[in-house]
């Protein structure tokens, strides 16, 4: 019987370990960091992870975001690694697979001596290609249960947004709060969709929104630094999620972009505030129809990232028979 574990393993603190000297997504002492973006738990231990390791790979649009986020990586240690291409490290194949995520985004596949692993990183459906002929595949599971299954796209939570702002731009400045990346994803989109409200936001939402305008290849339009007298009716102001509590009390109309919004497309909380729900991640359906398309040996579902990875891996072994386990080992639920 064939030894995976040697192919691919996921560490207690969400470090992805793929083939014999790469590491993705948190630290380990290996030759290679693998960053597949800029999300706050995926760039775990990338400070000591630049010290320690010799090369740190991403697209070169992440190594742009880390970057603007603080992190000083020498350049003779930054590979910047465009989909599709292919990097010998040492013993091993490293190539970068687009995923639709955040601007940068990308899935990996690593080949060694010992056989063929691939990581999805953080993703969605439509508009990611699985990764095929893999012994391993290592898999987000965010929404990896069936209760978080959402009866909705992310274009009816997009329509849902922009009926708000349509409906109180007129009369209120509009807050939007979320997460770096999302917040970028979300002002593409409304531009793209005909939204030419003036934007304000703080220096470093703006330099990646900007960034992510070149790589969605839709302008940015009227933005500006966030200032308070520039707050005024018709302005949408974009705030990282950490921040919401410093102006949730401020005179407008305020949206929290979630994904763990399950109650409906947007919901009024108070009369100033909704949630809209809108995600980053696959569904529960989504994410079973991507391991039907890859078709791995084995299936690692990582835990580290996901409080139903256990539902996903019951599913996958009892339904799809496949080989299928949660790592770390002691994830609850498994």
């Amino acid at each position: 019987m064939r030894d995976y574990d040697h192919i691919a393993k996921v560490e207690k603190n969400g470090a992805i370990l793929l083939g014999d000297e790469t590491v993705a997504d948190s630290f380990y002492k290996r030759l290679v960091r693998v960053v597949t973006h800029a999300h706050e738990d995926h760039i775990r231990g990338l400070k000591r992870s630049t010290k320690e390791s010799m090369f740190i790979v991403a697209t070169p649009v992440t190594h742009e975001f880390l970057k603007i986020l603080g992190f000083m990586i020498p350049e003779q240690k930054i590979v910047r690694l465009d989909y599709n291409r292919e990097i010998d490290i040492e013993k091993d194949k490293i190539t970068l697979k687009a995923s639709r995520h955040i601007a940068g985004s990308a899935q990996v596949i690593v080949e060694s001596i010992n056989g063929v692993s691939g990581y999805t990183g953080d993703f969605k459906m439509p508009g990611t290609e699985p990764l095929r002929d893999l012994d391993v595949l290592v898999l987000d599971a965010t929404y990896g249960n069936l209760k978080y299954q959402r009866g909705w796209a992310d274009w009816d939570a997009l329509a849902a947004l922009i009926n708000i702002i349509e409906k109180y731009s007129g009369e209120k400045p509009i807050w939007i709060y979320g997460y770096n990346g999302k917040l970028q994803e979300i002002m593409i989109e409304l531009r793209s969709r005909g939204i030419k409200n003036k934007y304000l936001a703080d220096e470093k939402t703006i330099k990646m929104a900007k960034i992510a305008s070149e790589f969605y290849n839709v302008p940015i339009g009227d933005v500006s630094l966030f200032n308070k007298k520039l707050v005024d009716a018709g302005t949408i102001v974009f705030m990282h999620a950490f921040k919401k509590r410093d102006f949730i009390k401020v005179e407008g109309i305020h949206v929290n972009l979630t994904g763990w919004e399950m109650r409906g497309i947007a919901v009024r909380i108070k009369d100033n505030l909704f949630n809209v729900s809108f995600s980053d991640h696959a569904t529960f359906k989504e994410i079973i129809e991507y391991v039907k398309e890859s078709r791995p040996k084995r299936v690692i579902i990582d835990g580290s990232r996901s409080n139903s990875a256990w539902y996903t891996a019951k599913y996958l072994s009892r339904v799809m028979n496949i080989d299928t386990k949660v790592e770390p080992e002691n994830t609850l639920g498994w």
